[in-house]
């Protein structure tokens, strides 16, 4: 099951590729993207019936240029009628999260590649969002360019302010989590790790609230690239 897990993965990060347009070989079982090689390590017990639902709880790992892998992990649970089609909800949640903005920041942005548009700046790093991941209700006060957006984007700022730009290529991630009803309930995590701090700074922002509860995630992939 897990090599299947691990072809299902390995073909979306490919597809992505084709879709971007950038070269790549496979090697020994990594992804060689330029100067970057690209790996993967999948954890995964089994699906979990609920209902007449099956949930599909999967924890892939990308490891870039031989790190631990943690920077860009994420955690998906994939839902569907039968396991496979739990699986496949996992990863097309996976890719969305995860892959896209760490692709994009390895230069194979599809987006950027037909609209040509440049990288959003933070302190002095190119970012790159993920899609938002909701479960529930999407409350349009977390729409992109939203007022609350933005607030969220300044506290993200803050702490990409305090890092130290290396003469070469860098690569950094925060993850963040909230479950909101009438309250928010925020985790986060900067280069795989919770870092209370950026948890107190997102805390303290008036998140959307409605009638319904609703979960909200999303990975930030933000990349040093020094100018040749």
């Amino acid at each position: 099951m897990i090599d299947d897990l691990y072809q299902s993965a390995l073909g979306t990060l490919q597809h992505h590729l084709d879709e971007a347009g950038m070269e790549y070989t496979l090697d020994d079982g990594e992804l060689v993207i330029g100067q970057h090689r690209l790996g993967l390590a999948i954890a995964f017990d089994g699906c979990v019936p609920q209902g007449d639902q099956m949930l599909a709880p999967l924890d892939i790992q990308m490891h870039v240029d031989g790190d631990s892998g943690d920077r860009f992990r994420v955690g998906t649970l994939g839902v569907g009628s039968d396991p496979v089609k739990a699986i496949q909800d996992a990863i097309a949640e996976w890719h969305t999260l995860a892959v896209w903005p760490l692709m994009s920041a390895l230069g194979a942005e599809v987006e950027t590649r037909r609209a040509q548009q440049k990288p959003q700046q933070l302190a002095g790093w190119d970012v790159f969002p993920g899609r938002v991941g909701i479960r529930g209700k999407m409350p349009a006060g977390l729409s992109a360019g939203s007022p609350f957006y933005r607030a969220l984007l300044e506290r993200l700022k803050q702490i990409a302010s305090t890092w130290e730009q290396p003469p070469r290529f860098t690569l950094h991630s925060m993850f963040v989590m909230a479950t909101c009803s009438s309250a928010a309930e925020v985790q986060a995590a900067v280069d795989g790790l919770v870092s209370e701090e950026l948890i107190a700074l997102l805390s303290g922002l008036p998140w959307p609230t409605g009638p319904d509860t609703y979960l909200y995630k999303q990975l930030f992939v933000f990349r040093h690239a020094p100018r040749e």
